[in-house]
């Protein structure tokens, strides 16, 4: 690259250009965007403000333009030179052992709510789905293998997830039940690197004799992370929550405590009991709010728009009368 182009390379490297397309596409899609969601998070003992790149809201509306639920993506872009490739190893779990949840990547949640998502209405997208244990970035230029940008990216997208939560019930929870919405949430990491998936069965031994990483991988347009809950993410998650906890005792939550008991709610999510679970000191690990996320090559991310499209308005139409047993 010449002197004089050396700025091509420094924006595309700032991700803005790519931030900017993506927001194209989500509006395209009917999504509002919203660009740098910040939150603040406690980093060697100093209050910071931290951002996530884009935040998407779509309402999803009935034939008659009621709103049904609300779908929001948090957003975090990733540009990578050509040469970048993530390459990921799936899940070697089996069965319940293993920590991925099916329906805890899209979070349908209806807690906050008077309506009833379906049981389990967004596990078809991870019966779909690759799960994968850990992912490396190589740089197929120079041989370079590290790790350091997925890490950031899935910690940037987790420590986001609890301010997010915070403002739709906060804002949810108080409207009567003809405006009181459910919603669904998921956090992507999208990157223009191609995302490669370890055949079942990679050894050591079979990746000194290839050739190249084709040799024993294949690509994927997305995989499906799992983020542990750490001691620090506890303590955020407390910090970003705690205006919730004046929502346990509050007489309208009561209210709703009592409409969705008698539907058949188990007592430990019900409203006051969710505010409190999320804004108390470390107890039970919600993993169903804050540990899977979608990561994304940009060429498939419109593919992944219209299936999370599909999933979450197929579950929006499809209210119940009363508690299904879901998988927690």
């Amino acid at each position: 690259m010449t002197e004089s182009n050396k700025w091509k390379s420094k924006l595309l490297s700032s991700s803005v250009p790519m931030e900017y397309e993506v927001a194209q596409l989500l509006v395209s899609n009917g999504f509002s965007v919203d660009s740098e969601f910040s939150y603040s998070r406690n980093d060697a003992g100093v209050l910071k403000d931290f951002s996530i790149d884009l935040l998407a809201t779509q309402y999803i509306t009935s034939d008659i333009d009621n709103i049904l639920a609300v779908t929001e993506l948090l957003v975090e872009c990733k540009y990578r030179h050509y040469n970048n490739i993530w390459l990921f190893f799936e899940d070697t779990n089996e069965g319940e052992m293993s920590p991925f949840t099916l329906g805890h990547t899209i979070r349908a949640i209806d807690d906050f709510s008077w309506k009833f998502f379906p049981a389990n209405c967004t596990t078809s997208f991870d019966e779909a789905a690759t799960f994968c244990m850990k992912g490396v970035e190589i740089d197929t230029s120079n041989g370079n293998v590290y790790d350091s940008e997925i890490k950031h990216g899935l910690m940037q997208l987790q420590y986001g997830l609890p301010r997010l939560i915070t403002d739709r019930v906060g804002f949810e929870i108080k409207h009567p039940e003809n405006e009181n919405n459910p919603f669904f949430f998921c956090p992507i990491l999208l990157t223009t690197s191609r995302i490669l998936v370890a055949n079942p069965g990679t050894s050591i031994r079979m990746v000194e004799k290839a050739d190249s990483l084709d040799d024993f991988s294949k690509p994927k347009p997305w995989v499906v992370v799992h983020s542990d809950l750490t001691p620090d993410f506890e303590r955020h998650r407390q910090m970003e929550c705690k205006s919730l906890s004046m929502l346990v005792h509050d007489e309208w939550v009561k209210v709703l405590d009592a409409e969705r008991a008698a539907k058949g709610e188990y007592e430990f999510l019900l409203p006051s009991k969710r505010c409190a679970a999320l804004s108390d000191p470390p107890g039970r690990k919600l993993f169903e709010f804050f540990s899977q996320t979608i990561i994304c090559s940009l060429e498939h991310f419109p593919t992944l728009l219209k299936e999370i499209q599909k999933v979450t308005k197929l579950g929006a139409n499809s209210y119940v009368s009363q508690k299904n047993i879901r998988v927690l």
